[in-house]
């Protein structure tokens, strides 16, 4: 009782002076995590006070802890602080912010994601007050929870599953906390109609989620009964995000335990244990041709490389080991194949791809926010790095960057950021602060992305996206010639290992020319690009650059030049006949055709 009095107080005399310094809370508790007895502390606090002013006065110590250089204490606080601004945010404000981001995001929003009839309420009265006090004062959690919580995640179908399941055990929740906090940062968003992929019809796939308490209670029986191919209590839950998205009903996932034996190390083979139907290729059956899309009957039809890939991903996942649907485009085609959590907790993201059809990257929706992720991402959760010390410190480093930013200390966020890339250079929230610093055309920018792409350069995507940066930059202080001669040359240097890479620097310039250029011009533009690139460029080449142009020339009614312009793309791309990219072109070809029938509008004197 001593130390909340002493809270109390503090917090009394603050409100009479009208600000908050690092005084807000004893200094006794900067020196050490914060533990139960501060959880109930601010838990009263907050009920006295409001979560708003524990939110600005856990900011505050927060920055003194960061001040002190202890970072794993820091750390500790910061996460404190930002439960309580979670937590303190009226819930139409978050509904409000959250239906920005989804619009951002591209979905397609007609109205919020879970209205609630109570919108006077703070976001803090969706968590049961017993799990706010164990979340306070358990800073592993906190952490683990704050690296996967995005702008997407709807709070209060995150905190009531969370609650729902805390409440059901609290001792089996604490064992399994990863495992819960995937299940809600997912289970709080209804999958989108195409997922897993679209080439199987909603009465055969109804696209639902299980509910959370079965997910949760499946998966920790299966590991307790030791039927689990992967420990799933000791993995995090940034792997676990890719094994609670599970679309099978009980009868499948029991059918799968039963019936598919590959161990762990042969789980590749889950993938063509699906007899491949060249026959539905042949006859351009890209959909299942049935309603039924059980894990039975596809072993029994057999299918194709999509349908081999959902097989092998969905029976993966019932025996407890995380897995990726893969897609992407190749030289004649698209493909699926599979990503799974191998031995030794390595990821193996090729099960099922061809390397003889170039392949070379493919495109898995992240559960989290139903969006897809990227190449680097995935390269990330395959190395694990941000378990090492260097990375965890660098991670510290780059979220008080990121407040000292907010907080207008430009030269403390230039600090820490700095730290934050001096440490890892992976840390990509570091080199980001450090462009928004600079975010005026220039040669400190440029100096700043140069770095970062050179400190990336095993991850292709990565330059690529800072490489970008300096071409804009250069590009908006007149430097056109400049930025011209460097997007050549890495269109020139991805095409010998990532095609889409290289793809996607010259649909950029195609892009940039709709608004820069006459019509003219840009279907000189698109010749010379596409006789420059488009051999051997496959199907991303068609994807981004050649279709796109000629649905632009299409909906400005320039039918003979569209026509041209596919033309063009034949030759230059060889496509082969009978392949699906030839399939996708001659459909393009008889909607112009079709355009070219219509009858020509005429005018009445």
């Amino acid at each position: 009782m001593r130390l909340l009095a002493t809270w109390l107080v503090v917090l009394a005399g603050v409100s009479q002076v009208g600000h908050l310094s690092a005084q807000t809370i004893p200094e006794s508790w900067l020196s050490a995590p914060p533990g139960l007895a501060q959880a109930q502390a601010i838990e009263e606090g907050a009920a006295r006070y409001g979560w708003a002013k524990m939110a600005t006065a856990l900011h505050s110590s927060a920055m003194s802890a960061y001040a002190r250089d202890n970072l794993p204490v820091a750390e500790a606080w910061r996460n404190v602080a930002r439960w309580t601004d979670a937590w303190s945010e009226p819930m139409e404000k978050h509904l409000d912010r959250r239906l920005a981001a989804m619009r951002a995001a591209g979905w397609q929003v007609e109205s919020p994601a879970g209205a609630l009839s109570e919108l006077d309420q703070t976001v803090a009265d969706a968590m049961a007050g017993p799990l706010r006090l164990w979340v306070l004062a358990n800073p592993a959690f906190s952490t683990e929870y704050f690296e996967l919580e995005g702008a997407l995640d709807f709070r209060p179908a995150v905190y009531g599953i969370l609650s729902e399941l805390h409440a059901a055990d609290p001792k089996l929740f604490a064992t399994y906390a990863s495992l819960a906090t995937a299940i809600a940062l997912v289970y709080d968003t209804p999958p989108p109609v195409d997922w897993p992929h679209r080439q199987v019809l909603p009465m055969a796939l109804p696209r639902r989620l299980v509910k959370p308490a079965e997910a949760f209670a499946y998966f920790v029986s299966l590991d307790r009964a030791g039927k689990s191919l992967q420990p799933l209590a000791k993995l995090d839950s940034a792997e676990l995000r890719f094994l609670v998205d599970l679309a099978l009903p009980d009868a499948e996932r029991r059918w799968a335990l039963e019936r598919v034996k590959a161990p762990l190390s042969k789980l590749e083979s889950t993938y063509t244990d699906i007899r491949y139907r060249e026959d539905r290729i042949n006859l351009g059956q890209y959909v299942w041709p049935s309603k039924d899309y059980s894990l039975p009957e596809i072993q029994r039809e057999g299918g194709i490389c999509v349908d081999q890939a959902y097989y092998a991903t969905q029976a993966g996942k019932a025996r407890g080991v995380p897995t990726l649907f893969f897609s992407g485009a190749g030289k004649d085609g698209r493909h699926a194949w599979f990503g799974y959590l191998g031995i030794g907790q390595k990821w193996k993201m090729d099960a099922g791809r061809y390397a003889n059809q170039r392949y070379v990257t493919g495109g898995a929706l992240d559960p989290l926010s139903w969006t897809e992720i990227s190449d680097h991402e995935i390269a990330f959760l395959s190395e694990g790095f941000r378990h090492e010390r260097n990375a965890r410190e660098a991670a510290v480093h780059a979220g008080f960057a990121r407040w000292r930013l907010a907080d207008g200390d430009r030269a403390g966020a230039e600090q820490a950021a700095r730290a934050a890339v001096r440490l890892e250079r992976r840390m990509l929230d570091g080199w980001d602060i450090l462009l928004e610093l600079r975010p005026e055309p220039g040669r400190e920018r440029e100096a700043i992305a140069y770095e970062a792409a050179g400190g990336l350069a095993s991850y292709p995507e990565l330059q690529a996206r800072y490489l970008g940066v300096t071409t804009d930059s250069l590009r908006r202080r007149g430097e056109t010639a400049r930025a011209d001669f460097e997007e050549r040359e890495r269109i020139r240097k991805y095409r010998a290992t990532r095609d889409d890479l290289s793809v996607q620097q010259v649909a950029g310039q195609m892009e940039r020319a709709r608004s820069e250029q006459s019509i003219e011009q840009q279907i000189k533009l698109y010749g010379t690009l596409l006789k420059q690139f488009g051999r051997g460029s496959g199907t991303a080449m068609w994807d981004e650059m050649v279709r796109p142009f000629l649905i632009h020339l299409l909906k400005q009614g320039m039918l003979k030049e569209a026509r041209a312009a596919l033309r063009t793309a034949r030759e230059q791309m060889a496509v082969a006949p009978s392949t699906q990219t030839w399939a996708e072109m001659a459909a393009v070809d008889a909607r112009i055709a079709a355009e070219e029938k219509k009858p020509t509008p005429t005018t009445r004197p």
